[in-house]
């Protein structure tokens, strides 16, 4: 079991998840708030549907984090100028700020786990990570 891939996978996004929480508790954040802000600090002004990708949470799960957020004007909804039927989420100028500082606390926390990885060597990982996201997708269509 310990050479299974998605075992080990879980077991490294556990432990930087667990270490990860303990450095946004100063910022009054959790990790699936945080991925929310840092989500819409990169691609400002989405939708539920974009956001729920973006931040790996489900519909449900995410209105709720949004309400939160909201709640401590971080965020807000708006009406799509393009469509008036659908909302986009975005930071206020307090949730911008708030994001920018933990910035560098995430880009600390990579660096650490990334330490002893060449350039090549994270271009690579990256790239496996993201063929190994796509190829999960198939995972939802077995019995």
């Amino acid at each position: 079991m310990e050479k299974a891939v998605p075992f080990l996978m879980a077991r490294a996004t556990s432990r930087m998840g667990n270490a990860f929480s303990k450095a946004l508790k100063p910022f009054g954040l959790n990790l699936s708030e945080w991925r929310v802000c840092a989500s819409l600090l990169y691609v400002p002004g989405q939708t539920l549907s974009e956001l729920s990708l973006h931040a790996s949470s489900d519909i449900s799960a995410l209105s709720r984090i949004i309400d939160r957020l909201e709640g401590q004007e971080l965020v807000r909804r708006e009406r799509s100028e393009t469509d008036g039927r659908s909302i986009r989420v975005v930071l206020t100028e307090r949730g911008e700020e708030l994001a920018l500082r933990i910035v560098p606390v995430a880009k600390r926390h990579e660096s650490v786990v990334l330490s002893g990885f060449t350039a090549g060597d994270v271009k690579v990982l990256r790239s496996m990570l993201l063929r190994l996201y796509e190829n999960a997708g198939a995972l939802d269509d077995l019995p």
